[in-house]
């Protein structure tokens, strides 16, 4: 977050025009693809499990990594302006869902395998995050031919939690069917004095694959308590 200060008007519109002058949704872009080397990770079971199949609607032939646009809103009063400058950024949805297979193997084999054995679990990816934006909130108050400025530069992440629909069936029955919800827990990020917007995305975006994974050994926790539950009420 930058301190608060007293500049004359020119130096304040250099400083807004700044962040954006130096970050473009091309640049942008780019770097965000680097951190996937430039590819959308595929849907791929970490391990031989032909028990287990992943779908999901979100899974696309798009090859892009992201897609970033950029906007700003001026509330501009009379002696106090609000800026708000934002690089919004939507990952490609395959890449929640890449990740949410890479990880279901390695947490099904701690949580499920006793529940699969000799089954078929079928898991529809419904809904994962996907987008966070880089914003620079900007507040000034105008004193004649001066102004204090005061600025906090910030990621947002999705707010959206992690759904998973599931279908355990043996043969032509199915044995337990339901919808999973687990919450989303990424948080806004600041950034530190001097940091980088670069590295700051790049911070965000080594937390964002790690929150998927936890989402997904979430996920198969709650799943296996479920599963426990049905077999318990049958066996009564």
């Amino acid at each position: 977050m930058r301190q608060g200060s007293l500049q004359t008007i020119p130096v304040i519109v250099i400083s807004l025009i700044a962040f954006s002058s130096c970050v473009t949704t091309k640049k942008f872009d780019a770097y965000v693809s680097s951190q996937y080397n430039d590819q959308v990770p595929q849907v791929i079971l970490k391990k031989k499990s032909n028990n287990i199949q992943v779908n999901s609607s979100l899974v696309t032939s798009d090859t892009k990594v992201s897609n970033t646009t950029q906007n700003t809103k001026v509330l501009p009063l009379v002696l106090y302006w609000n800026i708000n400058h934002r690089f919004v950024c939507d990952l490609n949805k395959q890449i929640a869902v890449a990740n949410f297979a890479k990880a279901i193997t390695t947490a099904s084999a701690k949580s499920l395998d006793n529940d699969i054995t000799g089954r078929q679990l079928e898991l529809t990816v419904e809904q994962a995050p996907a987008t966070f934006s880089m914003i620079d909130k900007t507040n000034i108050i105008w004193l004649l031919l001066y102004a204090v400025n005061w600025s906090k530069v910030y990621i947002e992440p999705d707010a959206k939690d992690l759904i998973v629909s599931y279908k355990l069936q043996q043969g032509d029955t199915t044995l337990k069917a339901g919808r999973i919800t687990v919450k989303n827990n990424l948080h806004n990020q600041g950034l530190r004095f001097f940091q980088s917007w670069k590295s700051a995305a790049s911070e965000y975006i080594v937390a964002y694959d790690q929150e998927v994974t936890a989402m997904t050994k979430e996920f198969a926790v709650k799943l296996a308590e479920e599963s426990d539950q049905s077999t318990a009420t049958t066996m009564q």
